[in-house]
């Protein structure tokens, strides 16, 4: 092709690509270009600096950037809205009217991370009118800076992150050092970061966006547009020590959300009183967090009932667990404090149950679960007398055909006739998202990763991982139990964390730190 027969929207697009020096070194920009054009790196070099005469990178009014790289954060706040808005896009209206009604009902500051993508083909671009690079609502708001707004809780505005980016905050985990971070970002991911014991837990998040969806016609460009997600983290300062952050997700239209016990729609914040679904961390009765569990049923389903609660690896198993089958002095020990009782260990999850009776429970199928199954295939009564009758009667409920989704199930059921319990491959959904899978089985028989359920063709929520986490529409809860229970040895990422699905479909974590999830009453 010669410079002759670009037409000016061509012109335009070379020009946008050659000037992205932030995002792109020389060689990517001119690998780009050539295959674009059908021209070799040497065209591309001079079509841009003879015919385009591009010689300095185009600055497109950096007084906005510049203040925004002066932003301070208000010290005396204890709570922080924090989202992202792209240059040269019109923003969310319903949502930022949202946002400010609920920063001035909650007492919170916001800040909107700058964001810069350039997108040659957009219908906004050449509408911009000059000094206006990002939407003049939002330009008081407007955050470059990177700040500490807590001893353990970083934003790091300064970081500009590709909105195109499949993984956001990947090469990320060091930037904040043992402090907790938020990434300015149109998707809406959260990962824990191993942490050594004594450590408090470490999250990095992306906010999601106020900005409406302006990509490029490319490949990354839709997948992009596919995953945008309009939203924002809100982060409570309890004291010095205990800080919460959670990421809230908002209608693509109206902008309306919900965050914990509050709806805000239209500018106005009403309070609520159940939620859809409450998806329980990985539970291991035995080994759980008493003040975990209780602030859990004493204090937030009190004030949102659940209509359906899902529940992961209700039975732990240690009393007759594989992992200590070879271990003579973990079984002295148990034999001596005696935690090698089945019956003790069965009889206290189904005492434990009873604490949720009241809800529509599902018990999803989980690998704790199968350690009873395991233990009556490979093991030997007459070599565990103590656990002989249970081995006896468990056995003879296989036998019978009485236990087809596992023994687990079949007790729980047969004590909590009103409680659902899901085999391995049964779907369960509330709200359109998947929830009877735990997670640790992938696609045909294979070990299961969040990064792999991430691509069901669903949203989904699963567990097993005991660290909390969200792709996209993936999502996993964490674990009731201590942060250190033994086997988690060295770093460890662990959190405990719920989910909870709105009455409108919207999903979000709730995270504790020491016993409690927020700061709200």
């Amino acid at each position: 092709m010669k410079f002759k027969e670009l037409t000016e929207e061509q012109k335009q697009y070379i020009i946008s690509v050659y000037n992205d020096k932030d995002n792109m070194s020389w060689e990517k920009r001119a690998a780009m270009l050539g295959d674009e054009f059908g021209v070799s790196e040497r065209t591309i070099r001079k079509w841009a600096s003879e015919k385009l005469k591009l010689k300095e990178k185009v600055d497109i009014n950096p007084e906005q950037y510049t203040l925004a790289q002066k932003k301070a954060f208000d010290l005396d706040k204890k709570r922080f809205i924090v989202t992202w808005a792209q240059n040269n896009t019109p923003i969310n209206d319903g949502l930022l009217k949202n946002i400010e009604a609920y920063a001035e009902f909650i007492d919170a500051s916001i800040h909107v991370i700058a964001g810069r993508y350039r997108n040659p083909t957009s219908m906004w671009t050449n509408a911009q009118i000059e000094n206006e690079v990002w939407d003049k609502k939002v330009v008081k708001y407007l955050d470059a800076n990177r700040h500490d707004i807590h001893k353990y809780v970083s934003i790091l505005s300064d970081v500009k992150v590709q909105p195109t980016a499949v993984n956001p905050m990947t090469g990320m985990n060091a930037l904040s050092g043992v402090n907790s971070c938020i990434f300015g970002a149109p998707k809406v991911q959260m990962e824990m970061i191993p942490v050594l014991d004594g450590n408090i837990p470490k999250m990095m998040a992306t906010t999601g966006s106020i900005t409406k969806k302006n990509y490029t016609d490319s490949k990354s460009g839709k997948v992009g547009e596919f995953h945008h997600t309009f939203g924002f983290c809100i982060v409570e300062i309890k004291d010095e020590e205990i800080f919460f952050i959670r990421q809230v997700t908002a209608d693509d239209k109206t902008g309306a959300f919900t965050d914990l016990y509050y709806n805000v729609d239209k500018g106005k914040v009403t309070r609520v009183n159940s939620v859809a679904a409450a998806i329980l961390v990985d539970l291991h009765l035995g080994h759980h967090d008493e003040e975990v569990l209780d602030s859990t049923l004493n204090v937030l389903f009190k004030k949102l009932y659940p209509a359906n609660v899902v529940l992961h690896d209700v039975f732990d198993g240690h009393s007759i667990s594989h992992h200590e089958s070879k271990d003579a002095f973990k079984l002295y020990q148990r034999e001596q404090d005696g935690t090698n009782s089945l019956k003790l260990e069965v009889d206290n999850m189904l005492e434990w149950l009873k604490n949720v009776e009241e809800y529509n429970v599902t018990i999803v199928r989980s690998n704790h679960d199968d350690f009873i199954d395991r233990w009556l295939i490979n093991s030997d009564w007459k070599r565990n007398i103590k656990n002989a009758l249970e081995y006896i009667d468990y056995s003879s409920l296989i036998l019978k055909g009485k236990a087809p989704k596992g023994i687990i199930p079949c007790l729980i059921e047969d004590r909590f006739p009103n409680m659902k319990t899901l085999d391995r491959s049964t779907s369960f959904k509330v709200k359109g998202w998947e929830l009877g899978q735990h997670g640790d089985v992938g696609a045909n028989g294979s070990r299961g990763s969040l990064l792999q359920f991430r691509k069901l063709n669903t949203k989904c929520v699963v567990g097993h991982y005991h660290s909390p986490g969200r792709k996209d529409g993936g999502l996993a809860v964490g674990t009731s139990t201590k942060l250190r229970v033994g086997y988690n040895i060295g770093p460890s990422s662990w959190l405990q964390s719920h989910v909870i699905i709105h009455e409108d479909g919207r999903a979000q974590h709730v995270n504790f730190l020491n016993g409690e999830f927020t700061t709200f009453k």
